[in-house]
Order: structure tokens, then sequence, then C-alpha cells
């Protein structure tokens, strides 16, 4: 026989209403009537359904996340504090690793949209059209991390890509680098060309040649940054410094550095970017961009947490985060 509130209301000698506030806790009521009504749910082993609560309460409790890689250490990381910020609000996050499979992330869009989940975390540097389509049909609070909506049509946190990787080779060039090459990723993210900008601009500051053939665009992991350092290093024309689109990349380009007999700095001077936790262990420690990761993951969450909560009232925003250099020992002054 299925237990309904009416079964646990009469049980415990108290109105349906009082057992629906004792269980979503949706409005105060007396310890003594909650210890009383949670002892009549033990007891009847009753167990609500969660959609049709739901439904009645117009909120899940759940909130979706969802992320293009979780083999990036970046994206873990961001993952595990926006998990722990939004459980300290009593929500539940459901995690969706779209493996930048654009079918897939369509399919965890649809499942979000069954769960009827109270908002979503997306992590993307560029919205794709389908992404766009969904949040202007469906009626779900959304931010967009890692991206920097001008429009203002969706609330998003981001950094500024351009002006960071802009001082990640100012940096190299005031220590007297002239020859710099940029091991990028792939240019169909804005991310990516936004770094690239920044990277040219710096050099055209400072009267810098661009060379196209120091430009690797490739993934940000360690593989792509040591198939680069490979064909790179091994040149007779080879850069004094390169300036990598993560640190990941940056710890494949030190491989690569050592693989092909050069001293890290001594004989090329390395820049990191995202100052991950093996930045500071790899040795040498990686001079690197640090983004804001635990501001950026606790103000995404809590910008998604305000637009739940004022959802009528709600102003869509763009909160672009400060980033800094952290200087360690991969890279040092050239005398040009």
């Amino acid at each position: 026989m299925n237990i309904t509130i009416r079964d646990v209301a009469m049980r415990a000698n108290v109105s349906p209403a009082t057992v629906s506030r004792v269980l979503n806790q949706s409005k105060p009521v007396s310890k003594a009537v909650r210890e009383k009504v949670m002892r009549v749910v033990e007891e009847l082993n009753f167990n609500p359904n969660s959609v049709a609560r739901s439904l009645a309460m117009k909120e899940s409790k759940l909130i979706g996340v969802v992320i293009p890689n979780i083999d990036s250490v970046f994206l873990s990381k961001f993952v595990n504090i926006i998990e722990e910020e939004f459980f300290k609000h009593n929500y539940t996050t459901l995690l969706c690793n779209t493996r930048r499979d654009d079918d897939v992330e369509k399919d965890y869009l649809r499942l979000l949209k069954d769960k009827y989940v109270d908002g979503v975390v997306l992590m993307t540097s560029h919205p794709k059209p389908h992404q766009i389509e969904f949040f202007e049909q469906e009626d779900i609070p959304v931010v967009f991390a890692g991206h920097t909506d001008t429009t203002e049509q969706f609330s998003s946190v981001n950094i500024d890509n351009y002006q960071a990787m802009y001082d990640a080779a100012r940096y190299l060039l005031e220590n007297g680098h002239r020859r710099i090459a940029f091991f990028g990723g792939p240019f169909i993210y804005r991310q990516a060309v936004e770094r690239l900008s920044g990277y040219k601009q710096a050099l055209a500051d400072y009267g810098v040649k661009y060379e196209e053939s120091l430009v690797f665009a490739n993934d940000y992991d360690i593989e792509h940054g040591f198939e680069n350092g490979i064909q790179l290093f091994q040149r007779a024309d080879r850069p004094t410094a390169v300036c990598c689109v993560s640190d990941m990349v940056a710890v494949g380009a030190i491989k690569a550095a050592e693989m092909s007999g050069l001293r890290v700095p001594e004989d090329i001077s390395i820049m990191g970017f995202d100052d991950i936790r093996l930045a500071k262990a790899y040795r040498p420690g990686i001079t690197t961009i640090r983004q804001p990761i635990h501001e950026l993951s606790v103000q995404a969450a809590e910008m998604l947490l305000k637009q739940i909560k004022h959802k009528d009232e709600y102003i869509k925003e763009t909160r672009i985060l400060s980033h800094e250099i952290i200087v360690r020992g991969s890279c040092m002054a050239v005398n040009g």
C-alpha cells in the first residue's frame, strides 16, 4: 500500500499542510511537532515522491553543473568548489560531463529539464547556438562561467582573458625576450582567440614582429604541450620563451625542453596559465597567470542562487574577476 502525506498527518494528528512544511522546510514549525511528524515518517517508512514534491513546491533543490571535460584539473577543482558551495545552501548538484560532444550535451540539457532543476551553471568560454536556444526557450535560471556575455542576455562570470595573456606576454617582454612562442588552445574557442589576441597586442606594443610559425593551436593538455615543444625546440631559430594557454600545456612544454636538451629557464622560459596546484609543485615551479578559481566557483554559485531566489526581479549581470602573475622558477630575464 502506498503511504501518503494524509496517512502521516492522521497518525501524527496534524494537518497535511503541516506535514508538507516539515518535509520541505518551507515554513517554521515547533520542534515538538517536527519531531512527532518525523517519528511517524520513520514508523510508516514514508518516502515522498521527489518529483511530485518538486512540482508542488516549485523547487527541486537540484542544480545542474555542465562542464566540457572532467579530466581538466582546473575544471575538476571548479566542480569540487561549486558543489561544496551549493551543498551549504541545501542544494544537490547533478554533474554533466559532456566530453565536448554536442549530442551528449543536448541529452544532458533535456535530462536537467526533466529533473526540474532549479538552475544550471554551464562552464563554457563560448556558448553554442543549441545552448542559447535551450535557455531562451526554457525558464531555467543559468549562469555561464568562464564566459563574458557582453549582451547581458545571460548572467556570466569570467576573467579578462585578453588582458591576462597580454600581461603574461608583457612580463616576458619586459624581461628582455623578443622571440616568444604561443602554445594556444583550439581557435574555435573564444577563450583561445582572446588569449591569442592579448599575446599579439603585447608584441605589437613592444615593437616585436608577430611570427605565425611560433603559434601552435592544440588542446589544453600535457600531451599537446609536449608535441608543440618537440616540434619547436629542435629548430635552429627556436624562441627564448613560450606563453602557454594552460599550466598543463606548460608542463608538457617543460618535458619537451628537457627531452630536447634544453634547461628551463636558462635556455627557454616557459609561462603557464591557471595556477593549478601542480604549477607550484612542479620543478621548476611554473611562473603563471593565476585565475581565481575559488572566487569564480563561489561567485557562479552565488549568482545562480540569487537568480533562483529573485527570479522575477533578477537583473542579469556580468562579473569580471581579477587575475595576477605568480612568479616562480620557469622564467628568467635575458639580454634580448
